[in-house]
């Protein structure tokens, strides 16, 4: 939770009338309970304070029916609502038990499979949030779709760009991520001091993106996080399904926006040595830590040249992790580090602070992941650029 929106002090003068109203907006088997601690609690502030923490900090919704009827009398309790730390949105979608016709709180959907907002009561949540009668630290939605139709992240976050346009939040940190094949989690980290500001995304300072295919313009979330966060200092960048883009698109190359990053950890991706130095163009000197995992790298890139240069034009660089990397249009060179074993490559004093994984038996070892944290960073990076070889699969 956030310093800047601490929880309020417990209201005073707490009658059974009042209790007995507050717990009718929790969900029926929650109410009986929260009026025996209540009543238990009698006239200790304290102990009331850390009782509606307990049942009112995390507000989960589904937008729809008795839970929406809920929540607008919640933002309308003075008193309580600004015990409120985190709306959770989700449905009630159950994998193996329930089945959307048997259910009036699954999301109706679209042919494309975002969910239908205009069905939900996401314009009256907007409007509570633009009038700062909920001041939450955290908004978090998780998507749940069927086995048979795998949740696609960008479709997924459509339902949160629709909560975001217009209600007018601070996001300091923000994450778009898969968490399983079929549920995508998007979380907005809220500053509630500046909420009502016009701030957006203009002091996002975190992200976590899985995008789509690859950079595109046409994505929102790689348009509004990439090339207008002026603050941001730490990007995940991962793909849902990469593919090789067969020219780095201009907005990569051309970008005169991309933020000063001081880590960049990329994930699940296919993409080119320019591409990558595009988004660390403006990062030369505050650039401490690196990491590529399960990257691909086309266009006649190679690692050996990747790794050689970062290690060469980042001298801040105290960490670097390197897992699972390959090259080629189909990824048909799988990077070995193999020579790092070797003390006449890597000498005693750089090996404090270095990690590898060894795989395979013997006559066909392979060193596939690498890890370096320490002040001498840029060095062993150099090195192990030079260990980088390419071995067809």
């Amino acid at each position: 939770m956030s310093d800047l929106n601490p929880s309020p002090p417990a209201p005073r003068l707490v009658s059974a009338v009042m209790v007995d109203e507050w717990s009718h907006l929790l969900p029926g088997p929650e109410r009986s309970a929260f009026v025996g601690a209540c009543t238990e609690a009698g006239a200790d502030d304290g102990r009331l304070q850390s009782i509606l923490g307990r049942y009112f900090s995390t507000w989960k919704t589904t937008l729809m029916a008795d839970d929406l009827s809920r929540l607008q009398m919640l933002a309308t309790y003075v008193q309580i609502r600004d015990y409120v730390k985190v709306i959770w949105l989700e449905d009630d979608y159950d994998f193996e038990e329930t089945s959307p016709s048997e259910s009036s709180v699954i999301w109706p959907r679209h042919e494309d499979g975002q969910v239908a907002a205009e069905a939900l009561g996401v314009g009256l949540l907007k409007a509570m949030l633009a009038a700062q009668q909920l001041r939450p630290d955290r908004l978090e939605i998780r998507d749940k779709r069927s086995t048979r139709a795998c949740s696609d992240p960008e479709t997924a976050a459509i339902l949160a760009r629709n909560i975001l346009d217009g209600a007018d939040l601070a996001v300091t940190a923000f994450i778009l991520r898969k968490e399983f094949a079929m549920t995508t989690v998007i979380t907005a980290e809220l500053s509630a001091e500046h909420q009502g500001q016009g701030t957006g995304f203009s002091i996002l300072r975190k992200a976590d993106l899985c995008l789509r295919q690859n950079l595109n313009l046409n994505s929102y979330w790689a348009d509004q996080i990439l090339l207008h966060a002026p603050a941001l200092k730490e990007l995940s960048l991962s793909f849902w399904k990469p593919c090789h883009m067969p020219h780095t698109p201009a907005f990569v190359l051309e970008n005169k926006a991309w933020p000063v990053l001081e880590k960049l950890e990329v994930c699940g991706a296919m993409l080119s040595a320019p591409s990558i130095m595009a988004i660390l163009s403006k990062s030369e000197q505050s650039l401490t830590g690196i990491s590529f995992r399960l990257t691909t790298l086309g266009k006649n890139s190679t690692w050996a040249e990747l790794l050689s240069r970062i290690g060469n034009e980042f001298p801040h660089l105290t960490w670097f992790k390197l897992t699972y990397l390959s090259e080629g249009p189909t990824a048909e060179f799988r990077i070995n580090f193999l020579d790092l074993e070797k003390d006449s490559v890597i000498s005693e004093p750089y090996r404090t602070g270095l990690k590898m994984l060894k795989k395979g038996p013997a006559g066909n070892k392979r060193i596939p992941v690498v890890e370096y944290r320490g002040p001498d960073a840029t060095h062993v990076l150099r090195i192990v650029a030079e260990c980088a070889v390419a071995v067809r699969l």
